[in-house]
């Protein structure tokens, strides 16, 4: 029996991290709403569940992580704060919209031009959080809208990661962190010589 070398084998996804506090305050929600997944980074999805699927397998990681931290070197970081609840129709998943999806959406295309390749998806990009994912609830639809509105301060999005999903979906791997705007800070410091 062979062991798989491909780091991309199983599910890889392009995220934004939420930082803490709000990040410990969206996890106290899933440890109630949904405790198998409130172990999981806090994160807002730029690739791999809408706008465009997971990484493919079999690509070369220096590539991936070359080209990721290239773009992640040319933003800034920026604020960010959440909108309001939605659900997909006829299914348990909620999360959290955000106020002002533009940085999302630019990051995203900026990302989906780059040489990674990534698998097709029908769902359009939508920037979200995702805070419940179980189709199985106790709690009415009412309830859980109720008991998750989304915490009313900014939060200044720097760390953009890939993780992977093993086969039973509820244990991400880190493979690659880089924080936004790290060239930018070594360019100013250039420009004021």
């Amino acid at each position: 029996m062979s062991i798989s070398t491909d780091i991309f084998q199983d599910p890889s996804y392009i995220v934004l991290n939420i930082p803490s506090p709000i990040a410990d305050k969206l996890r106290n929600i899933r440890a109630f709403f949904d405790p198998p997944r409130a172990h999981m980074a806090i994160e807002i999805s730029l690739c791999g569940s809408n706008g465009c699927g997971t990484i493919v397998p079999e690509q070369d990681p220096d590539m991936v992580f070359s080209e990721l931290d290239a773009i992640a070197a040319e933003v800034k970081a920026f604020s960010a704060k959440f909108g309001h609840v939605k659900h997909f129709p006829d299914t348990g998943i909620f999360y959290y919209t955000l106020q002002d999806i533009e940085p999302f959406e630019k990051l995203h295309s900026r990302i989906i031009e780059s040489k990674i390749e990534f698998n097709s998806t029908t769902f359009s990009y939508e920037p979200h959080c995702t805070l419940k994912l179980s189709q199985h609830t106790e709690y009415t639809e009412k309830q859980i809208l109720e008991h998750l509105q989304p915490p009313n301060q900014d939060f200044t999005i720097d760390t953009m990661s890939i993780y992977s999903l093993g086969q039973n979906q509820q244990n991400p791997r880190l493979l690659h962190r880089v924080n936004l705007g790290s060239n930018l800070l070594y360019t100013d410091l250039q420009s004021k010589r």
